[in-house]
């Protein structure tokens, strides 16, 4: 397989870095803003935001995987070559597609276990 290689080729693509900087961008902004809609409404009982967090990240992975691998599926069905090897530029286009899921994964991943740091730390989240 050609993972290093198709890796290091995803991450000389610019866009790659947008769209993950956008990406990464609405799933830690999505929790700050269901807290402060649910401490305008309910000031009681705080929205566990670092734990949308979490389930964002999963899910930034799952939607990653999901997308390269239905680029592969519709090259493989339109060029009926289900059991040979991927051509290169394949192989590229693919990981082109899945990194910046996973770049915005890995950073919001990142800052939710800083989240938790701090509440094994402090007691309490931050902004809570």
């Amino acid at each position: 397989m050609c993972y290093s290689i198709c890796v290091k080729n995803a991450l000389k693509n610019w866009k790659v870095y947008l769209i993950a900087g956008a990406l990464a961008t609405v799933s830690i902004g999505v929790p700050f803003l269901i807290l402060v809609i649910t401490l305008n409404v309910d000031k009681a009982t705080p929205f566990q935001y670092p734990l949308l967090l979490g389930a964002l990240s999963a899910l930034y992975l799952l939607v990653g995987f999901v997308w390269g691998d239905l680029h592969i599926v519709v090259w493989r069905r339109k060029n009926k070559k289900w059991d040979d090897e991927l051509p290169p530029e394949i192989k590229d286009s693919a990981w082109v597609r899945r990194t910046p899921f996973y770049l915005a994964a890995a950073l919001t991943f990142l800052v939710f276990i800083s989240f938790e740091i701090i509440f094994w730390v402090t007691g309490g989240y931050p902004f809570l």
